[in-house]
């Protein structure tokens, strides 16, 4: 009995992503890929006459791409607020592929591709049902899974300049921490200065005006090896995490910042005998040490920041604001399909994270 063919897929392909025609082909030329609505963009920016013709037919969309090429569909995809989107499955296939990893697609995209039609037509494909972030400038509202402002955008534009090679990476990630330290070229050193900014989350202003890093995000991953936030979100609720310290500090500190790793309250050095009691004590389970106040890593329903910052991220896109003023919320719900390796993966994706209890009566 042949395996029936599914008729509502769509697979969008960007073919500059990753560069990789022999990958991109084995996506291509799978079995899988007959009956499904196949686009090929000649560019990325090819993207919203490509969705146009979809229609409400497509049930599924299967995108072979990175996080640029994602962030441009879904952006295309919610253009419309009457409009319902399809279900997504995230191939990989680009050179970052943080979200399609956080799912579960750890395997080629051919691969990938193939494992998500055979549990799409037997009906056993798990989801997971995810809200992006709506960034707000003007009027105008992008959409993704990771914001963020600062120096460190700033290093990723410097970087998106030129070529992205090896050799590049090593380069630009040098002349960041020397000019963390004052010790770059004149010319580098705006790249890496703090970032002026008034910000205010969930209505509370925080006290501080210069800021090394502002990250919001919904998947808790910001590429496959920075895991910063800690604890979980809520179902009405992102991400946030905020840094007011030196560029200096934080080149410092990124390597236990990147895992969540919160960082010592540096006052509590100036009481040496109560700090080395807590640590003891924290070796215990009892209590941990004091954590620096001005980091702030917790989830927020809204964030507000006035800023003069001409950059921006989202999910990786270098982006020039519009405005001072960002709101970032959450968005629309989407369902991304998932490949869970794990038990523990599978109940995480079939479970959201449950709403915060509502605040008790005065």
């Amino acid at each position: 009995m042949k395996t029936p063919r599914p008729h509502d897929v769509a697979l969008l392909c960007n073919p500059q992503a990753g560069g990789r025609w022999r990958v991109l082909a084995d996506v291509l030329d799978s079995d899988e890929a007959k009956s499904a609505h196949r686009i090929v963009t000649d560019d990325i920016h090819d993207v919203r006459e490509a969705l146009a013709g979809l229609g409400q037919r497509v049930k599924l969309l299967c995108i072979y791409g990175g996080d640029g090429t994602i962030y441009r569909v879904i952006n295309e995809l919610l253009r419309n607020p009457g409009a319902t989107p399809p279900r997504i499955a995230l191939l990989g296939g680009g050179t970052m592929n943080v979200t399609a990893s956080w799912c579960g697609m750890s395997r080629s995209p051919g691969e990938n591709f193939r494992q998500v039609m055979r549990a799409y037509v037997a009906d056993r494909l798990l989801w997971r049902e995810v809200p992006v972030l709506a960034v707000s400038q003007l009027g105008q509202t992008l959409y993704g899974f990771t914001f963020g402002v600062g120096p460190l955008v700033r290093i990723l534009e410097h970087y998106e300049s030129g070529r992205k090679t090896r050799a590049r990476v090593a380069q630009v990630a040098a002349q960041s921490v020397l000019g963390a330290f004052g010790a770059a070229s004149r010319s580098f050193r705006p790249v890496v200065q703090d970032m002026e900014a008034l910000i205010r989350v969930d209505g509370e202003a925080l006290p501080h005006e210069r800021w090394a890093t502002v990250l919001a995000n919904v998947t808790g991953v910001i590429n496959p090896f920075v895991e910063p936030f800690v604890g979980e979100r809520t179902r009405d609720s992102f991400h946030m995490l905020a840094y007011a310290i030196s560029s200096r500090e934080l080149a410092i500190m990124a390597p236990l910042l990147m895992r969540a790793l919160l960082p010592m309250d540096p006052r509590s050095l100036l009481h040496p005998v109560s700090t080395w009691r807590q640590a003891l004590l924290s070796l215990v389970g009892k209590g941990g040490m004091p954590s620096d106040p001005r980091y702030i890593n917790h989830s927020a329903r809204k964030l507000v920041l006035e800023t003069p910052e001409g950059l921006f991220t989202i999910d990786g896109e270098v982006l020039a604001a519009r405005d001072r003023r960002f709101e970032v919320g959450l968005g629309p719900q989407l369902h991304l399909a998932t490949l869970a390796a794990r038990r523990h993966d599978i109940k995480r994706a079939l479970t959201p994270p449950a709403a915060e209890p509502a605040p008790a009566a005065e």
